[in-house]
């Protein structure tokens, strides 16, 4: 059995978990030629991200194993019916979520503001108190309810959204509200500060826009740490720039992959829009995950997936290719 693992770092970490008899393979440059020729007898390919032009090329693949949990850069069309595909979702909800709550703090408290202006004498303002404020979080799973709960702990009132509505879940968490994305105008308009959590998938592309961004209070918050066409580009900076709401955390950008000469060769910048250059806006480039504390978690998934497709069983944390999340 032949696996490849588009990263020659956790090739490795792969291949020391498994048995003699799977093949690791992994590319030196990365580059779509060189991939397409290590594909061709792959049946279990683990990747970040993919190209249909790879996906095509590997005609025995049984299992596409993203390795987090957005698949939005997957190739859903190039695979085949019986083809899996599977994610490393709820493996490890923290370090994301503890992100997150740190940009929330960040802006209310403006300690970047703050620290640029420490030499200059420059006032800015007083920050926002976060005890009993509401926040409203766009997309309730395992990343969504670890941030509500962290920030109840700061006496923070929870609203959300998910796909689904859960009274037991919301009982149980005791939230303010807990509604589906019918409800997602009621939210934005209620909350003190928004997070982004939710899957980018084609029903929530793009699902805040004018309107919904319209109806935040002008001292409402949004923090993104899932993908940034979530949000509409040029309504966010419009909004911003015009000081319609109080700012913005942007850890996501709308050029995917913007630093990575391999799929962004011609350099685009990460946006459209200077977001980067209005004092009421942080931007992280996408790593607000980063930790010095290394979970196993998501690897433990991609090697059992790896080992059901070998012994012919289906894997875990299937992503339903429909809805494609």
């Amino acid at each position: 059995m032949k696996v490849l693992v588009v990263s020659p770092g956790l090739a490795e970490r792969i291949r020391e978990r498994l048995p003699e008899d799977v093949e690791v393979l992994s590319p030196v440059t990365g580059t779509d030629d060189e991939l397409i020729g290590l594909a061709e007898d792959a049946e279990v390919i683990v990747a970040t991200r993919l190209s249909p032009e790879v996906a095509l090329a590997a005609p025995r693949l049984k299992l596409l194993q993203k390795t987090g949990a957005g698949v939005d850069d997957m190739p859903f069309d190039a695979l085949r019916e019986e083809t899996w595909m599977t994610n490393t979702s709820g493996s490890n909800p923290g370090p994301l979520a503890e992100g997150a709550v740190a940009l929330v703090f960040a802006l209310a408290k403006k300690v970047i503001q703050r620290h640029g202006s420490f030499m200059e004498g420059r006032g800015v303002g007083r920050g926002v108190l976060l005890s009993g404020r509401k926040v409203g979080i766009v997309g309730f799973g395992s990343i969504g309810r670890e941030v509500g709960r962290m920030l109840q702990c700061m006496g923070m009132r929870v609203l959300a959204v998910k796909r689904r509505r859960d009274d037991e879940l919301a009982e149980a968490m005791g939230l303010d509200f807990l509604g589906t994305p019918d409800d997602l105008m009621h939210v934005m308009s209620e909350s003190d500060f928004v997070v982004v959590t939710t899957p980018l998938t084609p029903d929530t592309r793009g699902m805040i826009g004018e309107e919904e961004l319209r109806v935040m209070k002008p001292t409402a918050y949004i923090v993104n740490v899932a993908r940034a066409a979530l949000i509409q580009e040029e309504p966010l900076y419009r909004a911003l720039s015009e000081g319609r709401i109080a700012g913005a955390a942007l850890d996501v950008w709308w050029t995917p992959h913007f630093w990575d000469p391999l799929w962004n060769p011609e350099g685009k910048q990460a946006s459209e829009y200077p977001f980067w250059e209005l004092p009421n806006v942080i931007c992280t480039p996408h790593n607000i995950v980063s930790s010095d504390s290394r979970s196993d978690a998501g690897l433990k998934i991609m090697v059992e997936n790896i080992l059901r497709v070998k012994r012919g069983e289906p894997p875990v944390n299937q992503v339903d290719k429909r809805l494609r999340y």
